[in-house]
């Protein structure tokens, strides 16, 4: 398990204990467990048997070392215990169903013999009241506490579906993700991550309200369901302001440790034997602020949870927590010192707004007097910074749209400067034709009229020249014609015409 370290940004620091690797995230947790991933400098791709060792502790793959439901399974006083979701140094998480109400609920519990430890048993209760009094939707709930028939205490409450914010944004990092959501949910401070990290800041910003620090705020302990809900776990190491907490009892050397829900577990190779013992935890080191990573109890407080909302915003803006090391010590160092020049620096190189770089700084400030005095602030700054940037956005989109606008309506003028165009040219064609058929018409018309004034001027001009030379024709008729002999004679005197002719005597009758 220890030759699987890539680096230590997510490991938790405690007291008393060893020291094991933050395995990988599962791609899709149906567990109320935030497995820790390591974010920093470093990383390479999990081997297979890593990737199934996350899906059997996610669930998809049964885990051959988890003892089998039977005997080794404590039995719930009104709950059916189902199986086991993850299991720590100190305890165990089961997923069972409430007898009564029929739902489906995370049984936690100490492992068989903790149980007779005073700390981890009032550690155990500590964290069970604490997350019992902070009733906000992005805190998972606590439904009961109770004791187990060997005296081991037990808490139910909500089972949570969904992934890690550690796990989303290491989906960001890849070339190309199997899941599209992760496309658009891990984008560089898009709204929906930053809405995210709001949910974040109003959920933490309710437990300052009631004087209640988180102490161990990470992208592996920040649950996103498949609709958007995000819940804040792992209260393990929370205390109420003003109280001690049994982690600041012991001073003792630190060690890094796994948490699975506010259970932590130690599991560091030495001698070729697997150690696994319990400690007080005392947070992420490369999430800590300088007085928590120097145990300054006095000065820990809500500016602490501040300084590691800057942590979670410094992920998601480039991509590393605050503090980056090859080991543990040396990020435990840069942390007790505030040794933050490179974190600045790649703040500074940030492909993001200068609003959210500058939020970031003030988060990050080593001197807790210059951070927002808590995460309601941050809470409040966010949501100015979301709002502006929506209202850019919005002026981007109408601006797109008066520009998509102008040009549709640039583009329905020219379409109608075209089609006027080719109307005209149109009208001018049939115009065109129109003349060619009149000129076409008034040509025949022409024709017909020179026709029949050719025809009227040959009437004129034949007729009286066949009228001529038929009176020629007469005449020389009339010439030619032999002259009768009465016709030479002398024409009768007067008095012989006036004589009649002789009477004819004889009767009809004769005749």
């Amino acid at each position: 398990m220890a030759s699987h370290i890539t680096n230590s940004a997510d490991l938790t620091i405690k007291r008393g204990g060893q020291t094991s690797p933050a395995p990988a995230p599962e791609e899709t947790q149906d567990v109320t467990s935030a497995a820790p991933r390591a974010i920093g400098s470093g990383r390479v791709p999990a081997s297979g048997a890593v990737r199934t060792a996350n899906a059997q502790r996610s669930g998809r793959v049964p885990n051959p070392n988890a003892p089998a439901l039977g005997a080794s399974t404590p039995s719930v006083p009104g709950y059916v215990v189902k199986g086991e979701i993850a299991r720590g140094g100190m305890g165990v998480v089961l997923a069972g169903r409430d007898v009564v109400l029929n739902r489906e609920v995370a049984i936690k519990t100490l492992l068989p013999g903790t149980g007779i430890n005073p700390v981890a048993v009032r550690r155990f209760v500590s964290e069970a009241r604490i997350t019992a009094r902070l009733p906000h939707p992005g805190i998972p709930p606590v439904h009961a506490l109770g004791t187990l028939p060997d005296g081991r205490p037990f808490l139910t409450m909500k089972l949570i579906k969904g992934r890690t914010l550690s796990a989303i944004l290491s989906g960001r990092s890849r070339q190309s993700s199997d899941r599209e959501s992760d496309l658009e949910i891990t984008a560089p401070h898009t709204p929906g991550l930053l809405q995210i990290f709001e949910q974040v800041c109003q959920a933490v910003g309710f437990a300052h309200s009631q004087n209640v620090i988180h102490r161990d705020l990470k992208p592996a302990n920040i649950m996103v369901g498949a609709f958007g809900e995000v819940q804040v776990m792992d209260w393990g190491l929370a205390r109420v302001i003003g109280s001690r907490a049994p982690d600041e009892e012991v001073n003792q050397s630190f060690v890094e440790t796994e948490t699975f829900w506010g259970m932590e577990t130690s599991a560091l190779k030495r001698d070729n034997t697997e150690l696994s013992q319990a400690g007080e935890a005392l947070g992420t080191p490369a999430y800590m602020p300088k007085e928590q990573a120097l145990g300054e109890w006095n000065k820990v407080d809500a500016r602490a949870d501040v300084f590691a909302l800057g942590g979670l915003l410094c992920v998601i803006l480039t991509g590393q927590p605050p503090y980056v090391g090859a080991s543990v010590m040396e990020v435990v160092r840069r942390a007790g010192t505030a040794d933050l020049r490179e974190t600045i620096e790649r703040l500074d190189r940030a492909d993001a707004d200068a609003e959210l770089i500058d939020l970031c700084k003030r988060c990050l400030a080593p001197n807790p007097a210059d951070r927002p005095p808590d995460a309601g602030a941050v809470a409040a700054l966010i949501e100015v910074y979301r709002l502006k940037l929506e209202d850019r956005l919005k002026m981007a989109e109408t601006a797109r749209l008066a520009s998509l606008a102008t040009a549709e309506h640039v583009r329905h003028r020219a379409e109608a400067e075209r089609a006027a165009k080719l109307e005209a040219e149109a009208r001018a064609e049939r115009s065109a034709r129109r003349a060619v058929k009149e000129a076409a018409k008034a040509a025949i018309e022409r024709r017909r009229n020179r026709r029949q004034l050719i025809i009227a001027l040959a009437a004129v001009i034949l007729i009286p020249l066949l009228y001529g030379e038929f009176r020629a024709y007469m005449i020389r008729r009339e010439w030619n014609q032999p002259i009768p002999t009465q016709s030479l004679q002398s024409p009768p005197t007067p008095e012989a015409q006036k004589t009649p002719p002789p009477r004819n005597t004889k009767s009809p009758k004769s005749r």
